[in-house]
């Protein structure tokens, strides 16, 4: 669970490199369905002089209405919502006219959910048991325009990709490569919106994980993918 302490005097840098520039006060959202994640969350992100916690939801119902009206900066989602889940959140709120970072914060980070968040455009994927130290961190870097996404296994990647069709595979590389949207429209002589349909048709494929199978993987995939990540949910 996240721990902070309060009364820290403010640095001017954090644990990602980030160069601190004169502050501002950043607007953030919550969404987490469990009430107790969420007061925590609100606590220890209101207790930054640098941030302001603008809205809490519970799931992804009234998520885009809120964000625009309060003009969101940073989304914190939860992974695991009743309902959509934090991904189909994240491409919702990459829609707006003006997308807010998101970040996916999820108590079974691993490198299948890393390459999920690749795909739906999420700008970092944290584990629920980091330091609050460590989630604040991630709200300035991603404020200053970095990615914080892990580098997936190339043998889990590989095994990903064979779940796409071949038209598909290279745009899968691409987004984990983190190549910006606009550069992959030119590239491949597609739109936006092209792009975005493709992206949440590529999720259905690969969100899956073993026992729940996506509308077209092998189950050579399931036995692939039972091996090479922990089975941990939560």
């Amino acid at each position: 669970m996240l721990a902070h302490k309060r009364g820290a005097t403010p640095v001017s840098g954090d644990r990602n490199g980030a160069t601190e520039p004169a502050r501002q006060q950043v607007r953030l959202m919550v969404v987490d369905d469990h009430p107790a994640v969420r007061w925590g969350l609100e606590q220890l992100l209101d207790a930054q002089p640098d941030f302001s916690v603008g809205a809490v939801c519970i799931g992804g119902e009234g998520v885009l209405a809120r964000a625009q009206a309060e003009r969101i900066d940073v989304a914190i989602v939860d992974y695991s919502l009743g309902g959509r889940n934090g991904l189909w959140v994240c491409r919702q709120l990459k829609r707006l006219p003006t997308p807010p970072s998101v970040i996916i914060f999820s108590a079974f980070a691993n490198d299948h959910l890393a390459a999920c968040c690749a795909v739906a455009e999420a700008d970092a994927v944290l584990n629920k048991g980091v330091l609050g130290s460590e989630l604040c961190d991630a709200v300035r870097s991603v404020m200053r325009g970095r990615r914080l996404l892990p580098r997936v296994a190339p043998p889990l990647a590989d095994m990903l990709r064979r779940r796409l069709a071949d038209d598909e595979q290279m745009l899968f590389g691409m987004l984990l490569a983190g190549i910006p949207r606009a550069e992959i429209c030119r590239i491949l002589g597609t739109s936006a919106r092209d792009l975005a349909l493709r992206q949440d048709a590529m999720l259905s494929e690969l969100e899956a994980l073993p026992g729940e199978p996506s509308p077209s993987w092998r189950r050579s995939d399931r036995i692939d993918l039972e091996r090479l990540i922990p089975q941990r949910r939560g």
